[in-house]
């Protein structure tokens, strides 16, 4: 019994130290910073963090130090954030519209944007040898690596998916990106 009432003493005692101030409030806009790299967005994600970490600040063990707990929670926020945008931006691949809709800009983002024909011709070259080298991996990686690499689908829900693991996910997703690499590798060098 008294083991158990001790670590309620230096529960308690950590939840105490839980603070948001302004020195922890600069400490997570620095840590946004570092990921993102753009003020709007840090100053939104530093927000969303300091957040997550009110609503979790049960979880604060107390077995490190409070700026440690804080800065993971704040990296976390920060590359889900990260994930959310590339996930939005493969969604949806083409540019807005101009205001009056007639195009006139989207075609002046893609004619300044576009890559060249050399470049589409290796991207082409690229996926379809991706593609073969897909098929001959089998029923075992080929549908993982698309869901995680080309659909953006996380592992979890790769795995919630096709019944697997977590774990085998990761592990299959890994094989199938290693192969393709030595693959592409082999054919550029050849």
């Amino acid at each position: 019994m008294k083991g158990a009432q001790k670590t309620r003493k230096v529960r308690s005692k950590a939840l105490e130290q839980v603070r948001f101030e302004g020195r922890e409030r600069e400490y997570v806009y620095a840590v946004a910073m570092k990921y993102l790299k753009d003020e709007d967005e840090a100053a939104d994600v530093a927000q969303d963090a300091l957040l997550n970490a009110y609503r979790h600040r049960a979880s604060f063990r107390g077995d490190s130090r409070f700026t440690t707990w804080l800065y993971r929670v704040a990296a976390t926020t920060a590359l889900m954030h990260l994930r959310k945008k590339r996930r939005a931006r493969a969604a949806f691949p083409a540019a807005e519209l101009g205001p009056d809709n007639d195009g006139a800009d989207l075609t002046a983002d893609l004619a300044s944007g576009a890559p060249s024909p050399e470049d589409e011709a290796a991207a082409h070259e690229a996926l379809a040898l991706a593609g073969r080298r897909l098929s001959s991996l089998g029923d075992k990686y080929g549908p993982i690596f698309r869901m995680r690499f080309a659909d953006g689908y996380s592992e979890s829900e790769i795995a919630d998916e096709l019944d697997l693991n977590v774990a085998t996910v990761k592990t299959r997703a890994y094989r199938a990106r290693a192969a393709l690499r030595e693959e592409i590798a082999a054919a550029v060098n050849a």
